[in-house]
């Protein structure tokens, strides 16, 4: 079985669903959107038990291939199910089939995957499948809290925000020294598309296509503040922070942020934060983590009590998602 080869990592809102749909109008790359295998299975893998057990996997398989995330990916379900049940004999053979399923299904030569949050197994990845290619997108902190704050499954916490910026870099540069790792920055991907693209396609071994550049709106099916990542490239959002960060939230994020955001090509652009406003960002963090775990609440009590049960708690979590953010809208 060949192993998939590319992993798109990085924080949220980092342009990864932009590199991913450039990546994938490549008529050999076929990229999957978001499994998050990492968090619905691997996680839950004392609850599944061992795959290699043909019971234990028929059950992970009748409960992941149920959910709205590994539908959307349009795959035919009894051949999705047939290859698992096949080949799915262990947690990294069941991900690999999973993502050579999606390749065929998309009539592409190799394949990989995109989900921010695999930034944290980056290395797990790499020794599950040697000789893997990780692409860890780098963006501006400020720029990508400014997003962050836009989006409804998001905290409101301007210093959560950032902490998972510098978390996910963090994980995805422990994977650095592999002759795999690229480190790529959204600003230079936006403003030298084909060049970069050129760059990271002779880093995977392949050809450049222009057809990687042809916005595909029609594709982008999930949703809506994924919708721009489908059209041309635009470097319109670069430096958006600038009008929609105040100067005590740019304070903060470089506060948290620190010297790593200088080593990633990022240098602070603010005074030091005051004792009050580093004190105050703690203060709504904690805030902040209360209501969203109380707007997932239902989701996460299903969780302990059926932690093998995906689909019906996927609504749940979705739902605690409509309920944040109506309280956001209402704030």
């Amino acid at each position: 079985m060949q192993h998939p080869e590319i992993f798109i990592v990085g924080a949220p809102r980092s342009g990864t669903t932009l590199l991913r749909n450039m990546l994938n109008r490549h008529p050999r790359l076929a990229i999957c959107y978001e499994t998050q295998f990492f968090r619905y299975v691997f996680a839950r893998r004392w609850a599944f038990g061992d795959l290699s057990d043909p019971k234990n996997r028929r059950r992970l398989i009748a409960e992941y291939i149920s959910t709205h995330r590994i539908q959307r990916l349009g795959m035919n379900a009894a051949d999705l199910e047939e290859r698992l049940m096949r080949e799915g004999v262990s947690y990294e053979a069941f991900f690999a089939s999973l993502l050579a399923c999606y390749a065929g299904s998309e009539g592409k030569a190799r394949w990989g995957e995109k989900t921010p949050h695999h930034a944290r197994f980056a290395e797990l990845l790499c020794k599950w499948y040697p000789g893997a290619n990780i692409l860890h997108l780098v963006r501006d902190p400020r720029d990508v809290v400014a997003a962050l704050q836009r989006v409804q499954w998001a905290s409101n916490s301007v210093l959560t925000n950032a902490r998972t910026w510098l978390t996910y870099n963090l994980a995805a540069s422990q994977s650095s020294h592999r002759p795999g790792y690229i480190q790529i920055r959204y600003e230079t991907l936006v403003n030298q598309p084909d060049v970069e693209l050129a760059r990271i396609c002779e880093h995977l071994g392949e050809r450049y296509h222009p057809s990687m550049l042809i916005g595909d709106n029609e594709k982008v099916r999930f949703r809506s503040w994924s919708q721009r990542s489908g059209s041309e490239v635009t470097n319109e959002r670069i430096g958006a922070w600038q009008d929609e960060l105040s100067e005590d939230s740019v304070r903060l994020i470089d506060h948290v942020v620190g010297e790593q955001g200088a080593r990633y090509g990022y240098a602070r652009t603010s005074g030091t934060a005051s004792h009050w406003a580093v004190t105050q960002g703690f203060l709504v963090a904690g805030l902040e983590a209360l209501r969203l775990r109380a707007n997932r609440l239902p989701a996460s009590l299903w969780h302990l009590i059926h932690p093998t049960k995906l689909s019906k708690e996927e609504l749940l979590f979705y739902g605690g998602l409509r309920a944040n953010s109506l309280e956001r809208n209402q704030g």
